[in-house]
């Protein structure tokens, strides 16, 4: 069961969170551990495991950035530990963003370079923007999710990088 199926939410990457919030607490409600006092050891494992299970769900359903990776992960796309080749073009203008923040001889510089990463990000959201707005993924193509899917690992690229040049 996906953790849409858990909330009864159509896969999408963008989910409504009301109809998220009033799913998990429902769920939260049925499944709390302290109902389950006076349950068997079993019944109660099992409402702690729900319980645990609701929490993880909701907090990456509420996180945009985990839910990008989740959604391609369940409908295929992609796999964990995939080894996703970027485009040579993409992987150049990383390596000359480094070599630049390497060179750099001060603060101004480096908030150039910042502010390029930051213009890239710009320049691949912009692709998907509509389709990472959607709350189904039942009208987004092959090759739309496809794209994603490069928006995904592009994203994650420039990440790391910001998390470097820090």
């Amino acid at each position: 069961m996906t953790y849409f199926e858990l909330f009864g939410l159509p896969i999408g990457f963008k989910v409504d969170t009301t109809q998220l919030r009033t799913a998990f607490m429902d769920i939260q409600k049925a499944s709390h551990p302290d109902k389950f006092t006076q349950a068997s050891e079993e019944e109660q494992t099992q409402a702690l495991e729900n319980s645990a299970i609701a929490n993880k769900a909701f907090t990456l359903l509420n996180n945009s950035d985990k839910i990008i990776p989740y959604v391609l992960e369940v409908t295929g796309y992609l796999e964990s530990e995939e080894k996703y080749a970027l485009k040579p073009d993409f992987l150049m203008e990383m390596m000359d963003l480094n070599e630049a923040w390497m060179d750099a001889s001060d603060e101004a510089e480096k908030s150039k370079i910042i502010e390029r990463v930051k213009n890239i990000e710009n320049e691949i959201y912009s692709p998907v923007k509509k389709l990472l707005e959607t709350h189904s993924i039942d009208s987004i193509s092959q090759e739309g999710m496809l794209q994603i899917k490069d928006y995904y690992y592009k994203k994650k690229y420039l990440d790391r990088i910001l998390a470097d040049f820090r």
